[in-house]
C-alpha cells in the first residue's frame, strides 16, 4: 500500500527531491488515467439498428464549441458532429496511439465524417489501442485555418464492441 501523502511506500521511504518527483509522478499519472477513464464511455443502443457509441464531448470548431462523438453502425465508423465539416482538405481522419494516420471515406449530412472503406481495420485497431484521435476541419471557415483534434478513450471499446456484435446477431436481417 502506498501513503502518497508522505511519499512512503510500505517498507520504504523516499525523501528530499527524489520523493517529490516520485510523488508528483505518482499523482500525475493518477490524474491523466482518471481523466481518460471518466471519457471512457462506450454503450450498445438500438436506434434504427445496433449502434456503439460513445459519450459526447466538446471542441471549439473555430467559432463555437461543438458537441462530437464516434459511432459504430453497419455503415461503418461516423465522427458525429453538430457543425459542418469542411471536407476540402485530405487531413480529415484519425489515428489510434499515434499511429498511422487514416483518412475519412465522406462528409455525411454535412456535419459527420464517414469511414466505410477500412472499418475493419479501424476496429482491429481499436482493439489493440488506448485512445484515438479525431482531426476535424469545419467550415465556414474562411480563409482555411487549421486543422482541429478531439481524443477518445478507447477504454472499454472492446468490451461494448463484442455487446455490440451480439446485438447485431440477434437483430433481425
Amino acid at each position: 500500500m502506498v501513503d502518497y501523502r508522505f511519499g512512503r511506500r510500505k517498507g520504504f521511504a523516499v525523501s528530499g527531491v527524489a520523493g517529490c518527483r516520485i510523488a508528483r509522478t505518482v499523482l500525475l499519472t493518477a490524474l491523466c488515467t482518471a481523466a481518460v477513464a471518466a471519457r471512457a464511455e462506450w454503450t450498445v443502443g438500438q436506434t434504427g439498428g445496433c449502434v456503439l457509441e460513445t459519450g459526447e464531448t466538446s471542441l471549439f470548431d473555430g467559432y463555437q464549441d461543438t458537441r462530437l462523438k464516434l459511432s459504430l453502425t453497419d455503415d461503418g465508423l461516423l465522427i458525429r458532429t453538430k457543425s459542418n465539416i469542411d471536407p476540402g482538405f485530405e487531413d480529415v481522419g484519425l489515428a489510434v496511439d499515434g499511429g498511422d494516420f487514416i483518412p475519412a471515406d465522406t462528409v455525411v449530412d454535412e456535419q459527420h465524417v464517414l469511414f466505410s472503406g477500412n472499418s475493419s481495420t479501424i476496429i482491429g485497431q481499436f482493439v489493440r489501442g488506448r485512445s484515438v484521435k479525431v482531426y476535424l476541419r469545419f467550415w465556414p471557415t474562411y480563409p482555411a485555418t487549421q486543422r482541429y483534434e478531439a481524443d477518445f478513450s478507447l477504454i472499454g471499446f472492446t468490451r461494448a464492441y463484442n455487446d455490440y456484435k451480439e446485438c447485431r446477431d440477434k437483430s433481425p436481417a
